[in-house]
């Protein structure tokens, strides 16, 4: 079988969830990952758009996917953006900047 892949992939089987709008989101299992893609498995996957963000839990990653391609229970999806999730410090937002 020829692999169609650009880069390899790496198997995660990690545990994620998928912001479908503000109010909710879906878990999911993200299978693997390369550099410019993420295959990911959950039940409902006919419920996640073609543009979505993903969570991934053990790496506190967030990532912007576009659905390239879908199965049953499946979606393939090329990753445009990573960021590291920074936790808010409540009292942050209210402290008063100096110039």
């Amino acid at each position: 079988m020829f692999e169609r892949r650009r880069a390899p992939r790496t198997i995660l089987n990690e545990a994620g969830s998928i912001s479908v709008d503000e109010h909710r989101s879906l878990p999911c299992i993200v299978y693997d990952r390369s550099v410019g893609g993420i295959r990911i498995a959950l039940p409902e996957a006919d419920l996640v758009p073609d543009r979505f963000v993903l969570s991934i839990d053990a790496s506190n990653e967030i990532l912007v996917c576009q659905a390239v391609w879908r199965g049953m229970e499946e979606i393939g999806a090329a990753t445009e953006l990573s960021a590291p999730v920074r936790p808010i410090m409540p009292d942050s937002r209210y402290e008063r900047q100096t110039l």
